[in-house]
């Protein structure tokens, strides 16, 4: 009896002491860890893999991203290079002389007119704006009737009248240019029709959303400002930016490169070069 007691503590000493090496037998993860929770670990490989994937979904936006600024950047360039062609076939050639300041005595006496009729009708209403400026014209014409008269009386010496060589008397609207302008009228007015139909009835729903959004603009910034003071910058911008850009055209498309080449340089910052990379199997 006690023999066999002596074999069976001998054989549990031994099993007891018997070193760990077959693992390969009987594998468990984390056995080492008294804290390892199994449910924790296949939550935190749950996030990881729904990182990474977020990740793969934010490099492939910003690629697009990068993509979409390159292709408007180039479909606006040419969009304004072909709209600055088609305005300038538009305008005539006297305005264009006045808006590139040819002639800067009279583009200067314009811009100054102009500007001082917007802001005549900014501070005061339509109704005395419009009776101020057709009084201050009579008195002009009047102040330099007088003078033409003093001058011929008194000096005896006469001067062409400059009013008369601007509006002759036989001043008076040929049939040609009636048809030119309602033939005008008649197809820009066609144009803006079919346009407007298209822009309304959602023909082009891009189209439509990029109209909503600029008329949503224009309400926001008029709450705050009216229509003649978008009339003034205009005004501003028309007499100005173009002059400015013939003078000083190649410093600003140089500027205009170096900016873009930043924008590029930016995104591709962003974008991970692991985009490159070939992903393991």
């Amino acid at each position: 009896m006690d023999s066999h007691n002596y074999d069976a503590d001998s054989t549990t000493d031994n099993w007891n002491n018997r070193p760990s090496n077959d693992n390969s037998e009987t594998p468990t993860i984390n056995s080492s860890n008294p804290n390892y929770n199994p449910v924790a670990d296949s939550f935190a490989y749950k996030g990881k893999t729904e990182l990474q994937q977020g990740q793969q979904q934010a490099e492939n936006i910003v690629s697009k991203a990068k993509k979409l600024v390159q292709q408007h950047w180039e479909q606006t360039r040419h969009t304004l290079v072909r709209a600055r062609k088609r305005v300038s076939e538009m305008v005539p050639q006297s305005a264009n002389n006045l808006i590139y300041w040819r002639n800067p005595i009279l583009s200067g006496l314009v811009f100054g007119v102009l500007l001082s009729v917007i802001i005549t009708f900014m501070f005061l209403s339509s109704l005395a704006a419009i009776s101020f400026w057709l009084l201050a014209s009579l008195v002009v014409v009047g102040l330099y009737k007088l003078y033409n008269y003093v001058m011929l009386t008194f000096v005896g010496r006469a001067q062409d009248d400059i009013f008369d060589s601007m509006f002759p008397p036989d001043m008076s609207i040929s049939e040609q240019k009636a048809r030119d302008l309602a033939n005008a009228i008649r197809v820009n007015g066609t144009s803006v029709l079919k346009h407007s139909r298209n822009l309304f009835l959602w023909k082009n729903l891009t189209t439509s959303i990029i109209f909503g959004v600029i008329l949503f603009a224009f309400f926001y910034i008029g709450l705050s400002m009216n229509a003649l003071t978008f009339v003034l910058i205009g005004l501003v911008f028309l007499f100005t930016v173009p002059k400015i850009y013939q003078v000083y055209q190649v410093p600003i498309d140089r500027t205009a490169k170096q900016v873009l080449d930043q924008i590029n340089q930016l995104l591709a910052k962003v974008t991970p070069k692991s985009q490159n990379k070939p992903k393991k199997p």
